[in-house]
């Protein structure tokens, strides 16, 4: 999967500008080609499942819809070794002086091959409607949810946002240990119940190593007056029909190890977001139904929805924000590496 976009000013941060129509392939020095594809028309580029032989070398050849060609140097493929473990504990953040979840990740490889090293990882957590109702609307008549589907609880999942790297070059042995690559602050949303943090452990090249090292120096720096000064970010991808345009990006090839770990609100005393002021936002509302035809819905708000039958005159409705937990984001259906305590 390939995303491709165009960069903007520094005045213009947060606007993105994906590549659309392009033709995109991975090309092999075995002269075989793959095409990917922008199914979705959002600049993200997908291939077909593919089997690809790590003795050849690998590129990316990219057409742009105004008919620039682009190409990236020919790269090895690398070896990932596996992660040997994970581990999280909690502490207090130095500059919040609040609690924080810090998870760590321990690898080697003993064939002291590897010595740069890159991650990232994918969160899954579980988020919770404000109200539990066992029934929904539809053309104007209640009816009862299916045994077993539920719309109060929901699990939306998010990318890691910074470059996480190591490297043991320094070392006489190849090892990483107790490496943080991510934490989260006390009282963060996605651990009001729980989070699942699929980590992925990617090799690296020098080239690539110190690539991604100048990006993370120019992206994550605080600007202070001993910092180091931005540099000129140099990847391997080329304009070959007008080599003065600049290109931002860099491809490796290698295969990725992962491993996942878990962290329940129960190991988190005390922690527990106010995201949802419910009093406020949550206000329902006491319908006054037909004991003869206590199914049918004429509620003209179409913002609410039914909460629940207190008597046979009656209905509770509610915002559907508040009863329907997919209005947070994320989908109701469980994943199957969730936990089975929460």
């Amino acid at each position: 999967m390939i995303t491709l976009s165009r960069s903007v000013n520094l005045d213009e941060s947060g606007l993105h500008i994906p590549e659309l129509n392009a033709q995109v392939a991975i090309q092999s020095s075995g002269g075989n080609s793959y095409n990917l594809i922008d199914s979705s028309g959002e600049g993200i580029y997908i291939s077909s499942a593919l089997n690809l032989d790590s003795i050849h070398q690998y590129q990316l050849a990219i057409t742009t819809s105004d008919g620039n060609k682009y190409l990236s140097d020919f790269v090895s493929t690398k070896e990932a070794p596996p992660i040997d473990s994970l581990s999280w504990e909690l502490a207090n953040d130095p500059v919040t002086g609040l609690q924080a979840a810090y998870i760590f990740v321990n690898a080697h490889d003993p064939t002291n091959a590897t010595r740069y090293y890159r991650w990232d990882f994918l969160g899954t957590y579980k988020h919770l409607s404000a109200f539990s109702t066992n029934w929904g609307e539809s053309n104007g008549m209640v009816y009862p949810l299916p045994a077993g589907y539920s719309i109060s609880a929901c699990w939306s999942t998010f990318p890691s946002a910074d470059i996480l790297l190591g490297s043991t070059i320094a070392l006489s042995q190849d090892v990483i240990s107790h490496m943080q690559v991510a934490d989260i602050q006390q009282n963060d949303p996605i651990l009001d119940v729980g989070c699942s943090f699929l980590i992925r452990q990617y090799p690296l090249t020098q080239q690539g190593y110190d690539y991604w090292l100048t990006v993370e120096q120019n992206s994550q720096s605080l600007g202070g007056l001993f910092d180091l000064q931005p540099a000129q970010v140099t990847g391997n991808l080329h304009c070959i029909t007008n080599p003065a345009n600049p290109v931002l990006g860099f491809i490796s090839a290698s295969n990725v190890q992962e491993k996942r770990i878990y962290i329940s609100n129960k190991s988190l005393p005390g922690w527990q977001s106010q995201h949802l002021d419910t009093a406020n936002a949550c206000k329902t509302v006491d319908l006054r139904v037909d004991p003869l035809n206590t199914l049918v819905y004429n509620y003209p708000d179409t913002a609410y929805g039914p909460y629940y039958f207190p008597d046979a005159t009656d209905l509770i409705v509610a915002p559907k924000s508040c009863l329907d937990c997919r209005y947070q984001g994320g989908v109701n259906i469980k994943p199957s590496f969730w936990p089975l305590i929460d």
